[in-house]
């Protein structure tokens, strides 16, 4: 007798695959060569020092993104770079075994919570849809690996197994920690079998495992953070109404708005909701969507188990402490969001708290909901069963062949190229949005660049913010300042925006990082200056690069001329 293939468990399989082929279609078959990932030009900023332990020497910005990458996350680097695995490529490959092991784990934990095969199936497709529109498991990131790690944990508390539970908080928290701490909140409240307002179940045996649990959690966040501690002081919540690149809701890093409210309740780095769809503060009424997929499922779904059950309050046994998980896990969250909030940047962004863990559960709570409210229809007959479970069937694949894929390309590929082609201890400065992609993809030093502008930690970000200031001051290029600010910083390089020359006007990006003002006399008429002082200058269709070894005689000039 043969095993029947689970036809709604073949068309999540297939709607999985399909998400995959096209994210491996745009990382690796569009122009693919510089393609990479959005954040990981941070997180592999320092990377060309796993090869050769002395490259990039006093870079800032390799230092400081070398100290963010996690042990673990640092290893695999280490790892990948020992088999001839480049780290971009590591990078790339990632979401392409994290993405279906997270659809397996979202399979098994929905499976858990459903009898019937297809609230188990819209369950996952939900958990894995909300995913695939995040920006986590395609970042190339330590982020990448929350997805399946807090399934791991959540498995664990929802099948009673406490074992799994406690090995996916330690590796959560060796790899991404504010998330763990979330979890490690809903761990307590599940094993304590918490009911309002202060009864719990307390034996020896559960305070040691949450002494266990704790120890796998905090140990490895508190040795995170201290690695960090020198690029403090860390910024506060008065502070960052001041940053130029938190004020706007489209920057680099936002928290407030234009006219300084922090966004408490959605955007992508402080809001306590889950961004299913990007929303900018507290007023924007797309809110409404991530709390009606999210939260009110959630709330909805335990009301509604609790009213089936006859009980009153959170309820005893086995059953009842499986449909405690949902509002343990807003509980959890809410807490923990809040201690964030309050010592706000210390401890990480308070939306890293909030938002892994309520997606999960919010999403798993609407795809639970969905697959017995078509359940409910299905009984009752007629063709309107039918005709919703095609419309389902459309949305899922909607979702799942339009991923957020996040990668990011180069606008002028021969730019990388032609960098990459330089000593590797060659320094590099300038005003080009592509010099983003220089230090992970060349191994090159780069005085500053807007994607590394991270302003939590002062230290670092005053570091940053004063590279982009003096490489808009080179822009400048035969100035006595602009000479001035090459030899300081020991510059071999500088690279600019054929635009910017001809205009003064900083590209785009800058616009949206550095404070104004955001100009400087237009300086391409000096081109023609430094090419008659024997000055290397490369041109391509954007860019133009600027060797300054001739600079030291247009110093020595101007010396002599204002003798």
């Amino acid at each position: 007798m043969t095993n029947r293939i689970n036809p709604l468990a073949a068309i999540f399989a297939l709607l999985v695959t399909l998400a995959m082929l096209i994210y491996a279609r745009a990382a690796f078959l569009t122009d693919a060569q510089w393609v990479i990932a959005d954040d990981a030009r941070q997180f592999l900023a320092w990377t060309s020092r796993i090869a050769d332990p002395q490259a990039m020497p006093g870079n800032f910005m390799a230092d400081y993104w070398q100290q963010t990458a996690p042990p673990f996350y640092r290893a695999l680097l280490y790892a990948a770079v020992a088999v001839g695995m480049p780290p971009i490529l590591l990078s790339k490959l990632l979401p392409l075994l994290l993405l279906p092991i997270s659809a397996v784990l979202a399979w098994k934990v929905s499976g858990v919570f459903a009898r019937e095969r297809v609230v188990q199936f819209a369950g996952a497709l939900c958990i894995i849809a909300t995913a695939l529109h995040t920006d986590s498991i395609f970042s190339g990131t330590p982020r990448a690996f929350a997805l399946p790690l807090m399934l791991v944990a959540i498995h664990g508390m929802a099948a009673g197994r406490n074992g799994i539970a406690v090995l996916g908080l330690l590796m959560l928290g060796v790899v991404y920690p504010a998330p763990a701490v979330t979890c490690l909140g809903l761990f307590t409240l599940h094993l304590l079998q918490w009911n309002p307002p202060l009864r719990f179940s307390v034996t020896g045996g559960k305070i040691a495992l949450l002494a266990l649990a704790a120890a796998c959690v905090v140990l490895p966040a508190l040795i995170f953070k201290s690695g960090l501690d020198q690029w403090g002081p860390t910024l506060t919540m008065s502070e960052a109404r001041g940053v130029f690149s938190m004020m706007l809701y489209d920057g680099r890093s936002s928290i407030t708005g234009p006219n300084g409210n922090i966004a408490w309740l959605c955007s992508r780095r402080i809001g306590f909701l889950p961004s299913v769809v990007n929303c900018r503060g507290n007023t924007d009424p797309r809110l409404l969507i991530n709390l009606c997929l999210t939260i009110v499922p959630m709330l909805l779904l335990w009301f509604w188990q609790a009213r089936a059950k006859g009980v009153s309050e959170m309820g005893t046994g086995k059953n009842a402490a499986l449909w405690r998980l949902f509002p343990y896990s807003l509980v959890s969250a809410i807490i923990c969001y809040l201690i964030a909030a309050v010592i706000a940047f210390k401890v990480h962004l308070p939306a890293r708290y909030s938002q892994p863990v309520l997606l999960i559960m919010g999403s798993l709570a609407f795809g639970i909901m969905a697959g017995k409210g078509w359940e409910h229809l299905r009984k009752s007959g007629g063709i309107i069963p039918k005709l919703v479970a095609a419309l389902c069937l459309m949305l899922a694949l909607v979702a799942y062949v339009t991923p957020k894929t996040t990668l990011a390309r180069p606008r002028n590929a021969a730019l990388i190229g032609l960098i990459g082609r330089t000593p590797p201890s060659t320094r590099i400065a300038g005003i080009e949005s592509d010099l983003d992609f220089v230090p992970a993809a060349t191994g090159r030093g780069v005085l500053a660049t807007t994607e590394h502008d991270i302003p939590y930690h002062r230290q670092y970000d005053w570091k940053n913010s004063d590279g982009l200031r003096a490489s808009l001051q080179m822009g400048e290029l035969t100035s006595p300042a602009a000479i001035a600010a090459i030899r300081r910083y020991r510059i071999d390089l500088l690279v600019f925006d054929r635009e910017f020359l001809e205009t003064g006007v900083v590209p785009g990006r800058y616009l949206r990082t550095m404070a104004p003002p955001h100009r400087i006399r237009p300086s391409a008429d000096q081109l023609a200056a430094l090419r008659a002082a024997s000055c290397r200058i490369v041109e391509t269709r954007y860019s133009v690069l600027i060797f300054t070894g001739c600079f030291r005689q247009l110093a020595q000039a101007a010396s002599s001329g204002a003798k």
